[in-house]
């Protein structure tokens, strides 16, 4: 005859509420233990009816995750703070210098929308349609109520092309937008992340420096100009460091990217490298001025090499144009 084992409810409901308690201690503890910044995706409001800012919110804090330097607060804890505090894109901060009822949170990002329309270009034998995106962004430091970070991000992006004689914007709808709404998501990730966590060198050997940033952020064959940090220096009138020193110690281009950090081989060095000295993001403008350097003194070394097989004045001018071609600029 079988046994049959009698389950007692109010022993299941109270091993339930202990395992739950339990868990829930246990995300607590490992979101204490993080020394990650919690960052808030707040609120975009638009200055146009009926555009839907909510994959701005998405393609920003799909942005900052790609980083990997800060702990995103989840959007329906974020959105029942939000109404508990009657706050809007005006009022975020408080009139004592911090942000109110936002405990756990290190920075605040909102803004607006502040540019959204379609231009038609005639490109002589074509005309083009031109997206253009703009918007107001704002990061404030939560337990100060300081904003960190102040910025008008635009982009712009052809989306049509069409005869000389056709409007090419006819027929465009609101998703022309989604690729310069992730492009300024990705551009305000970026300039936070430098703001808080520039790129800095983790570990230095003869020919390679490893990077502390990663796919996802950096590129493969980015060219960073690495710089040393000297003494800071303070605004006269408020006694706020506002800035230090900086020396530019080498030009370093990433060849490995992995997870969480980078190798990059050293292109052209004036000194010697350590630790924490900082890598500069360049722009677009600047990688190609940087590309054109390095073309110029490896150019110069070969020449040098080749002229100074026996001493002379030939010799002698290649290494003094050696030596202009390949000084850190």
């Amino acid at each position: 005859m079988k046994k049959i084992t009698r389950i007692n409810k109010a022993a299941i409901k109270s091993a339930k509420l202990f395992f739950g308690t339990l868990l829930l201690l246990s995300s607590a503890f490992a979101l204490a233990q993080s020394s990650k910044p919690v960052v808030a995706v707040g609120t975009f409001e638009s200055s146009f009816k009926d555009f839907d800012t909510r994959n701005i919110q998405t393609a920003i804090e799909t942005a900052l995750s790609k980083t990997q330097k800060f702990s995103l607060m989840e959007r329906g804890r974020l959105d029942q703070l939000m109404a508990e505090q009657g706050l809007g894109e005006n009022g975020i901060v408080s009139g004592s210098g911090g942000v109110g009822g936002f405990d756990g949170v290190d920075y605040l990002i909102y803004g607006r929308v502040t540019q959204l329309g379609l231009e038609a270009k005639n490109l002589l034998i074509i005309s083009a349609c031109e997206a253009q995106f703009g918007l107001d962004i704002r990061v404030v430091d939560v337990k100060s109520g300081e904003i960190r970070l102040s910025e008008n991000i635009s982009a712009d992006d052809q989306v049509n092309t069409a005869s000389a004689e056709e409007n090419p914007c006819r027929g465009i709808g609101i998703s022309a937008f989604d690729n310069l709404t992730a492009k300024t998501a990705r551009d305000l990730a970026e300039k936070l992340t430098q703001a808080l966590f520039p790129v800095k060198l983790a570990k230095v050997s003869s020919e390679e420096v490893y990077l502390n940033y990663g796919e996802g952020f950096l590129k493969n064959g980015e060219i960073l100009k690495v710089v040393s940090l000297g003494e800071g220096f303070e605004d006269p009138d408020t006694g706020e460091i506002i800035g230090a020193e900086e020396e530019l110690m080498a030009v370093v281009k990433v060849t490995k990217l992995r997870p969480k950090f980078s190798i990059a081989k050293i292109l052209m060095q004036t000194g010697s490298l350590s630790r924490g000295d900082v890598a500069n993001r360049l722009s677009k403008k600047g990688q190609k001025s940087a590309s054109k350097m390095i073309k110029n003194c490896q150019k110069a070394i070969k020449r040098m090499d080749k002229s100074c097989k026996k001493d002379g004045s030939k010799c002698d001018k290649a290494t003094d144009k050696k030596l202009n071609a390949c000084t850190l600029k």
